[in-house]
């Protein structure tokens, strides 16, 4: 298929699932390299078309590739759901951005105050992420987008790209901590 042909049908799946919940959201297409993300500053969905069948066929156990680009929309929806939320968290996300800046991650992981702000970010980014997937859950109920055995696949292999990162840091995280216990022990 013709990359303008499937930019266009999954921009009509997307607009299809965000009027079916009777939501106005504008949505655009860009080449990132991130499937779909809701821009919440300027209020708006974006995707990607070569990046969906690919993050798509990366799951643990595949959807259709409709049903992914519309749970996915429901996801986004959620987020927009909780749009104050994420406004407020604006100052601390740029405090994780400044921070990060100044200290390279290579840096970071050999200190553990520092390494804390990525253990933080996490945490704060998940709780945002299940927000979005509840608020997904409600909508999908109200409106009978998708069945719930394809949702919860997507549900989880999305939440599964959350969880494996905050896991990965938080084994960094702890071993610094034990370093840092052992040092104070001596």
């Amino acid at each position: 298929m013709k990359k303008r042909v499937r930019k266009k049908i999954m921009k009509k799946w997307i607009k299809s699932t965000v009027d079916s919940v009777h939501m106005d959201m504008e949505v655009i297409h860009r080449n990132t390299g991130i499937n779909m993300c809701y821009q919440f500053i300027k209020n708006y969905l974006l995707f990607d078309s070569d990046r969906l069948p690919i993050a798509r066929r990366e799951m643990y156990n595949m959807v259709d590739l409709e049903v992914y680009i519309k749970t996915l929309t429901l996801h986004e929806l959620g987020h927009s759901l909780d749009r104050d939320a994420l406004l407020a968290s604006l100052p601390k996300a740029l405090e994780f951005f400044r921070m990060k800046r100044k200290s390279p991650i290579k840096d970071r992981k050999l200190n553990l105050e520092l390494f804390k702000l990525d253990i933080d970010e996490h945490e704060m980014n998940y709780v945002f992420e299940e927000t979005a997937w509840e608020n997904a859950e409600k909508l999908n109920r109200l409106y009978n987008i998708v069945d719930w055995v394809d949702f919860e696949k997507v549900k989880f292999n999305s939440l599964l790209t959350y969880t494996a990162c905050y896991n990965r840091d938080l084994l960094i995280y702890q071993r610094l901590a034990a370093e840092a216990d052992k040092q104070i022990a001596v």
